[in-house]
């Protein structure tokens, strides 16, 4: 397969996107034949401002000098992302957001079958543009804490292109019942990245059905993406 090649705000989005995607990368059993975290104490629990610094050194660390090696294999880049991203995010969470009311009518196994077709259908669209992604790219903004009930925190970064444009990529967190913060949407330029694949997944729903849409991900992959985002902006 062909690298996608990245237009002017692909870097930004592949790094935004590419954390988003462990958001939902976890099937359902997987989750369930892991033993549950021991409660964090306040020592080990990472601020979300530093979950997101430390993914981006991670990923720019990893890359550097090793390029031309992901441009190649992508399974290669896509275990990096799981390795970096998938501890911080909240699985579960974020792929019943992406269905919405959809969600409510799905069968257990319908949703863990949606979360790993619909994830392998966005790395293959977006992984290749993260290769472009280099150290020092994302700038962390100063936290306004969190909300009232101290569960949800938003994080504000730049990330800077090679042009030298600014994009503003923010995280959403929640904070877990292991009492870690987990993120569960990214918001690129105002766009969230849940509200935007909610509205695309559910018009396909709409006009076939859950098991139609998964088995259109699994076929066709990153091109299904492209489709549905298409005929978002054509409606």
């Amino acid at each position: 397969m062909n690298a996608i090649r990245p237009n002017p705000t692909f870097t930004a989005m592949a790094m935004a996107l590419a954390m988003a995607l462990g958001a939902i990368a976890l099937p359902g059993n997987a989750r369930a034949q892991t033993a549950p975290a021991p409660a964090a104490t306040a020592a080990t629990v990472q601020t979300p401002q530093q979950i997101v610094q430390q993914i981006a050194d991670q990923i720019g660390a990893a890359l550097k000098g090793h390029r031309e090696e992901y441009r190649k294999d992508k399974p290669k880049l896509v275990e990096l992302i799981n390795s970096v991203l998938l501890p911080h995010f909240d699985a579960s969470y974020a792929a019943i957001l992406v269905l919405g009311r959809y969600a409510r009518t799905a069968t257990p196994e319908q949703i863990n079958r949606f979360q790993k077709a619909f994830y392998d259908a966005l790395i293959d669209r977006y992984a290749d543009g993260l290769v472009d992604y280099r150290e020092g790219r994302v700038t962390i903004l100063p936290s306004r804490g969190t909300s009232d009930d101290g569960r949800r925190a938003l994080v504000r970064s730049e990330v800077t292109l090679d042009n030298g444009k600014k994009i503003a990529v923010n995280y959403v967190f929640r904070r877990a019942a292991d009492g870690q913060w987990k993120a569960f949407d990214v918001v690129i330029e105002g766009i969230s990245y849940i509200a935007s694949y909610r509205a695309q997944v559910g018009e396909e729903i709409r006009h076939s059905s859950l098991d139609a849409l998964i088995q259109r991900l699994q076929s066709e992959g990153g091109k299904a993406i492209d489709s549905m985002k298409k005929q978002d902006a054509q409606g």
